[in-house]
């Protein structure tokens, strides 16, 4: 059975042995991955996330953390009342890999069904409106089939920021049963609970 298996749930160990099977063509995401995504965890700096096929095979990874995004930077994207001045909850995608072989199989669309449910989750629990994630420019096409925006690009870098307002609490009903059944279909049975 296809699962989504946290980092926190795989040993250091046992991460040491699949981690040699990592390759991605974004040496970068690849070098994160196996130098730096344990510690970063065990940390409690973010939480990645991995695809694994029905033979064990690991596709691809996302990691994400908590961040806020000041109302101002984001006025015409989301539909929130002009009246709230404060930071608005988000979570941030902060990599996301696609391993080699695995492009166009539609792993990038599982981790970010996963990811959306994930902020459906949190906003249910403490809040949380928007998906957020300063995208590489060749993935930014990627990030508009999902309804994320291209905001501005940032300073000095090679990214763009990019933001997916998420559905509201009254707007969420309608995706509730897809999105019970794809946490059903990938072992995530604690986020049915939330749902």
């Amino acid at each position: 059975m296809p699962s989504i298996v946290s980092l926190s749930d795989i040993s250091r160990s046992q991460f040491d042995k699949i981690k040699q099977t990592f390759r991605c063509q974004n040496k970068e995401l690849e070098k994160h991955i196996k130098q730096y995504a344990y510690n970063h965890q065990k940390e409690g700096l973010f939480q990645t996330y991995f695809y694994v096929d029905d033979n064990d095979n690991y596709l691809g990874y996302i990691s994400i953390a908590v961040a806020t995004i000041e109302r101002t930077k984001i006025e015409d994207e989301l539909n929130i009342s002009s009246s709230i001045k404060y930071s608005i909850p988000a979570i941030k995608i902060t990599r996301f890999c696609v391993f080699d072989g695995f492009c166009s199989n539609g792993v990038g669309t599982i981790l970010m069904t996963f990811v959306n449910i994930l902020a459906i989750v949190q906003q249910k629990k403490i809040g949380c409106r928007a998906l957020i994630v300063d995208s590489k420019s060749e993935a930014i096409e990627f990030y508009k089939r999902f309804n994320f925006v291209d905001i501005n690009a940032e300073a000095n870098s090679n990214t763009v920021f990019m933001v997916y307002d998420i559905p509201k609490p009254s707007e969420v009903g309608d995706i509730i049963d897809d999105m019970i059944e794809f946490c059903n279909v990938f072992n995530q049975s604690d986020l049915v609970e939330v749902l």
